[in-house]
């Protein structure tokens, strides 16, 4: 290994150690955090009503992978202080530092095997996600009862009292704890800048918080008449209502959101206030329940959105599909017509297309066309609009008074672009474009007319020599039909 080399896995290295290090210490914190969360919750030693540590670590884990394992043991033993004397630590704090960490471990393992994608959060992930989140809670309400003393002990009310609470409180804080990981992985790829941009884009609007001070309001009403009368309590149910229309409205990442801060601030409205004719069970419960709902009516909603987006949008290039290009080119016809003015399709032919396939393969060419069509969104005005025609063909509107000469240089601009170098992992290759011409109203009055006249246009550019474009007028006369 030469010098340069040497220098290069160096640098290497240490940059892999400082995330690492990076990655240990958000690990570390952010747990001690959470785990003060949690102890503002404690109702009696070793019960929290509300823990999310664990949850949180869990998906770290599976975010990180099984290295951090020891930063996990760390992170366990680091996280009681202050209130813990962890100085002096002992048997009887490994125990249940010991139950936390193999259980919430092997469960973030195992998620990340079931779930490899990793940044990518499907819904395959949320539905195995909420079934983890159970079994950890019974697991861990198991481990926490057969640890007591003595069975005497287990079934004394005592314990019949606390085990609910505690398993509960696993469920609910690790149910919590995905929202905070969902607002984590998009900080992590996107950076402050625009998390900033989207939370005064998308969260700081007038309806999301006007729906944010409801839930807030509806909290403190329904733990505040549950002092009065056991009838009032029962209006508790209501909190449900709004933080489940978020989700309806506004889909599952801003619906999770809301059922977190909902709930969170009716929990400590309860908790503060300590007077409430419905039992703490009661209120945990419905807390889990409105999250796992919250879930599951944000992914109908997800999962709508992208089947929608799926039939409108190319998938691998992510332009229109001739669905959408069809019925916006007849729109734009129709507002031409009204203001007299010209339109304009371009029918562009990908030259050498098939020898990237042949030479490089499909995934070359996959790339090659995402390229493409990301090189043609690029080249036009925002009044104008590209699509995928269909393998390796596209298809583009001029809108707005573009003349036939305007329609050329476009034409000529776009072939430029795409006739530059596309390099892949095992070489690189030139293509080119063939581009045939068709001009509202001219040429054609709807939208079939004028794209059968550019693709027509576009084989007689191929016929003269590749990579050039013509006119739907400058074709000859004797052509017809297609080559293949």
């Amino acid at each position: 290994m030469d010098a340069s080399s040497e220098r290069t896995n160096l640098a290497s290295n240490i940059t892999g150690l400082k995330q690492h290090s990076r990655n240990a210490l958000f690990f570390i914190f952010s747990f001690w955090l959470l785990n003060q969360v949690a102890y503002l919750f404690e109702v009696s030693e070793g019960i929290s009503i509300f823990y999310p540590p664990s949850g949180f670590a869990m998906l770290l884990i599976y975010l990180f992978c099984a290295k951090y394992l020891p930063v996990y043991l760390v992170a366990i033993i680091l996280g009681g202080l202050p209130q813990r004397d962890v100085f002096n630590y002992s048997l009887e704090m490994l125990n249940p530092d010991l139950r936390q960490f193999f259980i919430y471990g092997t469960a973030g393992i195992a998620l990340g095997h079931l779930n490899p994608e990793k940044q990518t959060l499907s819904a395959k992930f949320y539905y195995t996600l909420i079934l983890i989140f159970i079994i950890t809670a019974l697991l861990s309400s198991a481990v926490f009862v057969m640890s007591s003393n003595s069975m005497e002990s287990t079934l004394s009310a005592q314990w019949r009292e606390q085990v609910p609470l505690f398993f509960v409180g696993n469920l609910t804080g690790a149910l919590t704890a995905l929202p905070l990981f969902i607002f984590f992985l998009y900080f992590k790829s996107h950076g402050c800048k625009t998390t900033k941009l989207t939370l005064y884009r998308d969260i700081l609007k007038p309806d999301k918080l006007i729906a944010f001070l409801i839930i807030i309001t509806l909290s403190f009403l329904v733990v505040s008449l549950g002092k009065f009368s056991e009838n009032y309590s029962s209006y508790y149910y209501l909190i449900l209502i709004p933080i489940i229309w978020t989700a309806v409205k506004w889909g599952l990442g801003i619906g999770l959101m809301y059922a977190f801060i909902g709930n969170l601030f009716t929990l400590s409205f309860y908790v503060l206030f300590g007077y409430s004719y419905h039992g703490m069970l009661e209120v945990q419960l419905i807390f889990a329940m409105s999250i796992i709902s919250t879930v599951l009516i944000g992914l109908v909603h997800e999962q709508k959105d992208i089947f929608y987006e799926k039939s409108i949008y190319d998938e691998l290039t992510g332009l229109a599909n001739m669905r959408l290009f069809k019925s916006l080119s007849a729109s734009m016809i129709a507002n031409a017509e009204r203001n007299n003015e010209t339109v304009a399709l371009l029918f562009v032919d990908i030259d050498g297309f098939k020898t990237i396939n042949d030479t490089f393969g499909h995934k070359a060419g996959d790339q090659a066309l995402e390229r493409i069509g990301k090189l043609l969104k690029n080249s036009l005005r925002d009044a104008d609009f590209v699509a995928r025609y269909g393998g390796d063909e596209f298809i583009i509107q001029l809108n707005g008074g573009i003349s036939e000469k305007d329609a050329e240089v476009v034409a000529s601009s776009i072939i430029k672009t795409i006739s530059k170098p596309f390099h892949f992992d095992n070489g690189s290759a030139t293509i080119g474009a063939s581009i045939g011409i068709s001009v509202y109203p001219k040429d054609g009055t709807d939208v079939d007319t004028l794209i059968s006249k550019a693709d027509k246009a576009m084989y007689a550019a191929k016929k003269s020599g590749k990579n050039c474009f013509r006119l739907f007028r400058q074709q000859p006369r004797h052509y017809a039909g297609r080559h293949l």
